[in-house]
């Protein structure tokens, strides 16, 4: 091979090495990334999920709030919970620790748990329930038809700063007649027993009421001294 065939294609070489360099400096210099999807991964998407506030077909995401240990395993698709035997995230209600529960929107409601198709074995994890269960119904005194769910009744001591519910039905046998004095503490007598006494008792001369057959109530003993 002669001299002048050598340098013509090293002359060759050298341009196209040259367009090369031309190609990749139009391409990448002054240029931004171009976005792109990464399919896959080894993170599972349940611990990634928002907290789940509803019931249904969508309770297979799971939540991001642990409540017992039946929750740290996901069900299989129509099977229920196993129940809990031990519960975390324990907390209170406090104006100091996750706020005091308002009056005026607390509710209690009572659900027929027959009203679902499949029994629910642990109703405290109700972002794995199957459903929601319905309302129970009751009639009221004008015999119309209401959700048994209502505002809790409550009734504040404004003396010992203490609330109260208020009682629509009282079981003779378990109610106590009480007097208390400011500091909530009960008073005792001139024999230093506490003024505590059951509402009921089968000893009729220790008993506050009796039941009147004739009117079907319960009266209250009327007691009468001379002088008093």
């Amino acid at each position: 091979m002669s001299l002048n065939t050598r340098i013509l294609e090293l002359e060759n070489q050298v341009r196209e090495l040259t367009n090369k360099i031309k190609d990749l400096s139009f391409s990448i210099e002054e240029k931004t990334t171009n976005p792109y999807t990464k399919v896959g991964g080894t993170k599972n998407i349940q611990v990634s999920s928002a907290v789940d506030i509803k019931t249904g077909l969508g309770h297979m995401k799971g939540g991001g709030i642990i409540w017992n240990d039946s929750e740290l395993f996901t069900p299989a698709l129509n099977q229920s919970l196993e129940a809990p035997t031990k519960g975390f995230n324990k907390h209170s209600h406090s104006k100091f620790s996750g706020g005091a529960l308002i009056k005026d929107v607390l509710e209690i409601v009572d659900y027929d748990w027959t009203s679902i198709i499949s029994p629910i074995s642990n109703k405290d994890s109700q972002q794995y329930w199957p459903e929601e269960p319905q309302i129970k119904k009751i009639l009221n005194s004008q015999a119309k038809v209401v959700d048994m769910i209502g505002k809790l009744d409550l009734i504040f001591n404004p003396d010992i700063q203490m609330w109260g519910t208020s009682a629509y039905e009282i079981d003779i046998k378990k109610c106590y007649l009480v007097e208390r004095d400011k500091d909530g503490k009960i008073v005792l007598d001139s024999k230093g027993q506490e003024k505590k006494s059951l509402l009921y008792n089968q000893d009729s001369n220790k008993t506050a009421i009796v039941w009147d057959e004739n009117a079907a109530c319960f009266r209250f003993y009327a007691v009468y001294a001379p002088g008093d």
